[in-house]
Order: C-alpha cells, then sequence, then structure tokens
C-alpha cells in the first residue's frame, strides 16, 4: 500500500467519522451554575440586605426555587426585575 492510498484511507475514514459524530450529536447541556444564583449573588448585584431580598421573593416580585433548604434564583428573573423597576427619567424634568 502506498502513502497516497493510506493518506486515502485515513481521510475516508475521518470523513465517515465526522458524518457519524454530526448525526448523534448531543446539543450542549445548560451550564446551571450560569443559570441559577443563590442569595448572596443576588444580594451583591442589587446591593441589597438578605431582609429585603426575602420581601422581594414573599411579595412576588423575585420568582425563586427551594431544593432541600436552599433558596435559588434565575439570573434572567433577576434581571428582569431590574428591567421592570427602570425609570428613564426626561432632561426637562431634573431641571438640566
Amino acid at each position: 500500500m502506498t502513502n497516497t492510498q493510506i493518506l486515502q484511507a485515513i481521510t475516508g475514514n475521518i470523513k465517515e467519522l465526522t458524518r457519524a459524530f454530526e448525526q448523534h450529536k448531543i446539543s450542549q447541556p445548560i451550564d446551571l451554575k450560569k443559570e441559577w444564583i443563590d442569595k448572596v449573588e443576588v444580594m451583591q448585584v442589587l446591593r441589597m440586605s438578605e431582609r429585603s431580598i426575602q420581601r422581594l421573593r414573599n411579595c412576588g416580585a423575585l420568582p425563586f426555587t427551594r431544593v432541600h433548604g436552599r433558596i435559588l434564583y434565575k439570573r434572567t428573573d433577576v434581571e428582569s426585575l431590574l428591567e421592570s423597576n427602570y425609570q428613564k427619567v426626561e432632561r426637562n424634568q431634573c431641571g438640566c
């Protein structure tokens, strides 16, 4: 077998493996560490006390999940809370 034939065989095998891999490719798993955060991170992001975070939970403003007593929040829910309370002041209202 010549070097050219060996390279052609290897190339064919690589193409076959690539096709098989593409057919059985699994989508990227969700990185739960990025999606869910604990109260300490929420307190840092919102610059609020633990009690204030609890008030937001109690009134329904900040959704959460509880697993074996540990409370976790979705990053997107914290971002939504900030966005929903965003108020843009018109320039002429502040007297500038």
